[in-house]
């Protein structure tokens, strides 16, 4: 779980402040918590996410690659087929 610094007692007394009652406020402050801690993401989370965006790279050069050679092939055999036609 990440670590988070959001100052609950902080949050509750401003909204106590602004017209919500104890139970209203603190209800608001746990469900914003929770909604902040779950999209929150961790240092793994991302380096999970740059492991996949490398992998996928690795995987698209690869066919970029081949993709070029057969283009470079597929010139050359015409080329040399057009010399002996002509």
């Amino acid at each position: 779980m990440a670590a988070l610094l959001f100052d609950t007692h902080k949050a509750v007394k401003e909204l106590q402040e602004a017209g919500f009652d104890e139970a209203q406020a603190e209800a608001v402050v746990a469900t914003v918590g929770t909604a902040i801690v779950g999209n929150v993401a961790t240092k793994q989370d991302v380096t999970d996410a740059r492991n996949d965006l490398r992998s996928e790279m690795q995987a698209m050069e690869l066919r970029i690659t081949l993709r070029m050679g057969g283009l470079i092939v597929a010139g050359v055999a015409l080329i040399i087929a057009l010399d002996k036609l002509l």
